[in-house]
């Protein structure tokens, strides 16, 4: 009786095993390589920018920062789509703590733009759907804040705010951000025209280098050389920026933190479950079999009548 109850315990354990690494390897996948939608965070950049001076009709060179505020909509978002509104400014630093994004008004706001997209969870692509955008929403396509899950070592469609349209942004090489690897993709714009101040006409010029995370496409660092010009070839801006050390570390951390949850369930609890709950399913049939086998030849045996030969019989007298 203990063989046949130990060894239905270890079939149902084992069948469970083999169950969740099945589960693990071919469904879970799909639910946790998509994009986050419960995103609210701040990308700092850090720089230097000659910018022209309205007064003087000349290039000043400053320090700079720019921030990206990136929020998800949840209540937009579902289980195929995130939706996110984005912030993005460049602003003259003059030492404030903490570093936001000024008013319109500020004479060290330099740049400023607001978007909402949304995009496909699985391969990040930007999409126009109207389920999910408010009415009059301008069309969007390419990636913007991260890449696919698996990223290749090939060129993506990438949107760029300034132009609004996707560019070619091309694998380059291969790299490290504070230790871990990434993926180079560079966006090259050349004499693009478009407005390079609100109302106003001329050209763009940018060389963008986009640090991915190849496993969860995470942004780690991007590197900027920007400048723009009026119709007349004046400049009127040379910016470059970078991602802030803290920033780098900081989207390394988060991503290093999402690869291991990744891969905890993905890889090692298929392996577990395989390598555990297969030989736990055969001990467990084997003990069945030996107590199925034991039970039908072995215990109290029925005794058999061994016929005995009669005694003789004394003559009667």
């Amino acid at each position: 009786m203990k063989r046949k109850w130990l060894g239905s315990l270890l079939v149902g354990l084992g069948a469970f095993l083999i169950v969740a690494a099945v589960v693990a390897q071919v469904w879970v996948p799909d639910m946790v390589k998509r994009t986050p939608i419960d995103v609210n965070n701040t990308t700092y950049l850090d720089g230097q920018a000659a910018h022209l001076n309205p007064n003087t009709g000349k290039l000043e060179n400053d320090p700079v920062y720019a921030l990206q505020v990136n929020q998800s909509d949840s209540n937009k978002s579902d289980g195929d789509v995130a939706v996110f509104l984005q912030n993005t400014c460049v602003v003259i630093d003059t030492g404030q703590d903490p570093r936001v994004c000024v008013s319109a008004k500020d004479p060290n706001l330099l740049t400023d733009s607001v978007d909402i997209f949304a995009s496909d969870r699985h391969t990040a692509m930007m999409i126009n759907d109207p389920k999910y955008l408010p009415a009059g929403t301008p069309p969007h396509s390419g990636l913007n804040n991260k890449w696919p899950f698996n990223a290749q070592k090939t060129t993506y469609p990438y949107w760029d705010d300034t132009l609004q349209k996707a560019v070619d942004a091309t694998y380059t090489r291969t790299t490290e951000v504070k230790g871990t690897e990434a993926y180079v993709y560079r966006v090259t714009i050349k004499d693009a025209a478009t407005d390079v101040l609100p109302k106003v006409k001329g050209t763009y010029d940018d060389v963008k280098e986009i640090y991915i995370d190849p496993r969860t496409g995470a942004i780690l660092n991007t590197t900027e050389n920007q400048q723009r010009y009026l119709e007349d070839g004046t400049k009127i801006l040379d910016l470059q920026l970078e991602f802030t050390p803290w920033t780098q570390q900081f989207k390394v951390d988060e991503a290093n933190t999402k690869w291991d949850q990744i891969y905890l369930v993905t890889h090692t609890v298929p392996i577990v479950g395989y390598a555990v709950g297969i030989p736990v399913l055969l001990i467990g049939f084997l003990l069945l079999f030996l107590h199925r086998r034991g039970s039908g030849t072995g215990g109290t045996q029925a005794e058999v009548a061994v016929p005995q030969a009669p005694r003789p019989t004394e003559p009667v007298s």
